[in-house]
């Protein structure tokens, strides 16, 4: 059993990667865009070069934090140092000098990436590795989605309301890269200090040459799978969430505090969810759960097509209560299956490969929220959208509904069929 403290104290590095991956999802390429004034596919594609930069750190990482001994862990050490370098990048990010800031843009998105995989990569591989109990690790998943949910609730609401109450230009995005310097710094070092109380026997991992741990990993069944799942969803959300902004400002007419109290709405509901996801998960099964929460997901971004100009209030917030509650389960479904996955490996194997596993996943993580990012800038480019444009082309705004609404609930419900294939059950981790 682990002391509440610990659980919670892990959750909380969610808080800091949520706060940046939620932010850069809704305002990234909208803030590259109107703000630094880079064309949206060239936008698109700084963020896709600087994912492409991770596929050769994070199979890497992941080998190393295995393979580490020190008396902070296996894990911690990089963690420590990711809260440092990650908030430095944020601060770098919305504070570009002027002049040519392409090349200044792409290297705080480097910089930034090295940080992410400092933090999430030894991050994700601790849960597998402090319990047996698939039950308990549930609930310590359930903990890091309600921090997840407190990071989103910045990202697509605190965030917009920010740029929106200081009037949207350079020095509100300038503010904006402090704050999130600050609390990522937090939510870090917090994590770091918790998770110190509880240390996981070294003899546990066992030294194994990277490309067989590689090969391995990719003879998972249960993990392809789950990484298949995870390319088509978070390739939806990429490109989804990215679109937000443009899709409230140029199509519904809304500023970015209504997107805000938007994100608001789903965040509280998010969280408030999170019990009645955790009892499907152990009465029903993470398949069942996860199968249900993305067909609803993907319904409803589907009935993005039905909304436009004049969309009351009151069906726009109903909108952000019922996204809440299905968006809380697909992540706790998620990223609990990854957890029993590492545990059903070890106890396959003997060998702790958690880093690897959670190195891929992070991987794909990343890889495919900057696709996301160069199809959202493709497509805006590609159907006419004008930056200094106060209102778009019909053409424009037909993209808009592209990428907010057809694109993302395609790939969701394509994911339905992959869900299915999945049939790593809990029974199989008992004893």
């Amino acid at each position: 059993m682990l002391p509440r403290t610990v659980i919670v104290g892990w959750g909380l590095g969610s808080l800091g990667l949520a706060v940046i991956l939620n932010t850069f999802n809704v305002l990234l390429i909208a803030y590259l865009t109107l703000v630094v004034g880079i064309e949206p596919a060239l936008a698109g594609s700084l963020v896709l070069m600087a994912k492409l930069y991770d596929v050769a750190t994070d199979l890497p990482m992941g080998w190393l934090t295995d393979r580490t001994r020190s008396r902070w862990g296996a894990r911690r050490p990089y963690m420590f140092v990711a809260a440092f370098v990650t908030p430095v990048a944020l601060y770098m990010m919305f504070s570009p000098p002027a002049g040519d800031k392409v090349v200044y843009i792409l290297a705080s998105l480097v910089i930034y990436a090295t940080g992410y995989t400092l933090f999430n990569v030894p991050y994700l591989s601790m849960p597998a590795e402090m319990s047996r109990d698939t039950h308990l690790r549930t609930k310590m998943v359930a903990w890091r989605s309600l921090f997840i949910a407190a990071g989103t609730l910045f990202g697509v609401s605190i965030a917009p309301f920010l740029i929106g109450f200081l009037g949207g230009g350079a020095h509100a995005y300038a503010m904006l890269g402090k704050v999130m310097a600050a609390t990522v710094a937090a939510a870090f070092l917090a994590c770091v200090v918790t998770t110190s109380r509880h240390r996981v026997a070294e003899e546990t991992r066992v030294a194994v040459p990277l490309s067989q741990q590689v090969a391995t990993i990719a003879a998972n069944k249960h993990f392809r799978t789950l990484l298949m799942i995870k390319v088509t969803h978070l390739l939806a959300l990429s490109i989804g969430a990215g679109s937000s902004v443009f899709f409230y400002r140029y199509v519904l007419g809304y500023d970015l505090k209504v997107l805000g109290l938007y994100g608001a709405v789903t965040t509280v509901v998010w969280a408030l969810a999170m019990p009645v996801w955790t009892r499907i998960a152990r009465n029903r099964g993470k398949r069942f759960g996860y199968f249900v929460a993305t067909l609803a997901y993907s319904l409803l971004t589907l009935s993005w097509v039905l909304a436009g100009p004049g969309e009351s209030m009151f069906t726009l917030l109903g909108r952000g209560v019922l996204f809440g509650i299905v968006a809380g389960g697909m992540l706790l479904m998620g990223n609990a299956m990854l957890q029993d996955i590492m545990d059903e490996d070890y106890r396959r194997t003997g060998h702790r490969k958690n880093g690897m596993f959670a190195g891929s996943y992070s991987l794909v993580e990343k890889l495919t929220s900057g696709l996301g990012a160069q199809i959202l800038g493709l497509i805006l480019s590609a159907t006419g959208f004008v930056r200094s444009a106060t209102v778009q082309t019909e053409l424009s705004v037909q993209g808009i509904y592209l990428v907010v609404a057809i694109i993302p609930a395609g790939l969701m419900l394509l994911s339905l069929l992959l869900i299915h294939r999945y049939n790593l059950q809990e029974s199989q981790l008992t004893g």
